[in-house]
């Protein structure tokens, strides 16, 4: 290879040719390193787009898949208590059928026979051995009423008719208040459509029920409702309350309703009282229906711009710029149990602040439940500040890990998630000093899921106007039956004129800021 001691072969690279090759290969290796991390932030990305379901997202369960709910499963497995069995707990209070302390009617059962000999026990002496009170209805049978209106001639030459009875419309055959309410009860609810109502309102009664006709009952209740100003006061009695959640889910409607003009997007809204969360009394409950999510839509219900009180909410856009009016937001603690779940997706050794402040906020709630429950109406001071460091600690580890890490398209999800929570830690806290305000926006998802279940089984609204009109009708359905005023006579009291209405709250002081 050498000729002589020292000389290099002709054919051998100098050592300027290998530095550059060097370099060469250097830069190469860092263009490849670069790409590979790049890489592994969009792998990572698309992993955890595929694996996000209902447990670390506002995906609806409903559309979760196989891999989704056996992971539920499993997490439900992990939470349950060994040694617990399903249903109620002893000492729970139950809401079951209760016994009443006057029947309407008394039976008295007699043995036939003696079941020793078979001798007749007739005078024999006896006691009551057991008693069972059976709530049931009388068969379901049409009675057929006619009313025969009198026409009177006075002295004066006047000729006077009776008017028909309240709640009677049509002829020369109708159907009663009692049927028309039930009818309209069974359509407005939503799992049930106005076909299949009128079915079974057919086979029930035992006489056709068209649909057309169940139909129109649901119009004349609405016309009720708007001639009597309905959601008008309820609208003022929620701007007057102290606390207020809200909520929206899109709504389905038909292609060509969709493609009318500012309805592109049709969405199902409800705000709504939070006092059961309290136990302060009955909740009001609004629904209303827009072409859209925008902030205009939502300002244009009247209602979140008129109210001073505390919003519980997620963190949607379109209710960001009331907060300058508002007493204060709490923001939705299961939407950020979500979200933190989701972080911790993304890379679960370097995201383990995601637990610790989880657990932060879940051992608050707990805290002030049982505060709550036993009657206290602020949390320990040492305690509330434990909770609050460790999550401020918490926070700021998920930015400080979450800096360097690379994401395929701007800032990492985790580092988004944690300079949010920082910068809204007071929206995340309110809870824990106003026992009044829940740490959750449950109660407005719950109010709202029917909606979205009225989709599965009607399919879609025809029109937004039909949407609007269902939402009246639940709203005044919902909030007086919260109000001890049974279904049934809510609607023949506002078919008769007589509505039921809303109360305005009257809040004595609390001591709250």
């Amino acid at each position: 290879m050498f000729g002589f001691r020292g000389v290099p072969h002709p054919e051998q690279p100098s050592y300027e040719q290998l530095a550059a090759r060097v370099a060469e290969l250097l830069a190469l290796v860092a263009q490849q390193g670069s790409l590979i991390e790049s890489l592994q932030a969009e792998v990572a990305a698309l992993r955890r787009t595929a694996g996000r379901d209902s447990s670390n997202s506002s995906q609806p369960p409903s559309q979760d898949g196989p891999a989704a709910k056996a992971k539920a499963g499993k997490r439900e497995a992990r939470r349950a208590r060994p040694g617990r069995s399903q249903g109620g707990q002893k000492g729970h209070p139950g809401t079951g059928l209760k016994r009443v302390a006057v029947p309407d009617e008394t039976r008295v059962l007699e043995p036939e026979a003696c079941a020793g000999c078979g001798g007749d026990l007739a005078g024999a002496p006896g006691q009551i051995s057991s008693s069972v009170q059976v709530s049931g209805i009388p068969a379901i049978a049409l009675r057929v009423t006619e009313y025969l209106m009198m026409r009177r001639s006075c002295r004066c030459g006047h000729v006077t008719t009776a008017p028909a009875p309240s709640g009677v419309r049509g002829g020369p055959a109708c159907y009663g208040p009692n049927a028309v309410a039930a009818a309209t009860l069974l359509a407005s609810a939503d799992v049930i459509g106005i076909e299949r109502a009128a079915d079974l309102m057919s086979t029930l009664l035992g006489a056709p029920v068209p649909a057309g006709l169940v139909s129109r009952c649901l119009v004349r209740l609405d016309d009720a409702l708007q001639a009597a100003g309905f959601e008008e006061a309820l609208k003022d009695a929620l701007k007057a309350a102290d606390v207020l959640g809200t909520d929206e889910s899109p709504a389905p409607l038909t292609t060509e309703a969709t493609g009318q003009e500012d309805c592109g997007n049709p969405h199902v809204y409800t705000v709504r009282t939070m006092r059961a969360y309290t136990g302060g009394g009955a909740d009001l409950v609004w629904y209303g229906a827009a072409g859209n999510r925008t902030k205009p839509s939502i300002t244009g219900f009247g209602i979140l711009d008129g109210f001073r009180g505390v919003l519980v909410r997620d963190d949607y856009g379109g209710y960001l710029s009331y907060d300058t009016q508002l007493a204060g937001v709490q923001q939705c603690l299961a939407h950020l149990y979500r979200y933190l779940d989701d972080a911790c997706a993304t890379g679960p050794a370097a995201q383990a602040w995601t637990g610790q402040a989880g657990d932060a906020l879940r051992e608050a709630a707990t805290a002030v439940r049982t505060a709550r429950n036993a009657g206290r109406t602020s949390l320990g001071p040492v305690l509330l500040a434990s909770l609050r460091h460790q999550y401020d600690q918490a926070v700021a580890a998920g930015i400080s890990v979450s800096l360097s890490r690379r994401w395929h398209k701007g800032n990492h999800p985790a580092l988004v998630l944690a300079r949010r929570l920082k910068r809204k830690a007071c929206q995340v806290w309110l809870f824990a000093s106003r026992f009044d305000v829940p740490p959750t926006n449950n109660g407005s998802e719950n109010a709202i899921r029917g909606y979205k279940l009225a989709a599965k089984i009607s399919g879609c609204w025809r029109t937004l106007a039909t949407l609007q009109r269902h939402c009246r009708i639940r709203s005044y359905l919902t909030s007086a039956r919260n109000h001890g005023h049974h279904p049934l006579a809510a609607i023949r009291d506002a078919l008769g004129g007589t509505c039921w209405m809303p109360p305005i709250p009257i809040y004595q002081l609390t001591g709250y800021p």
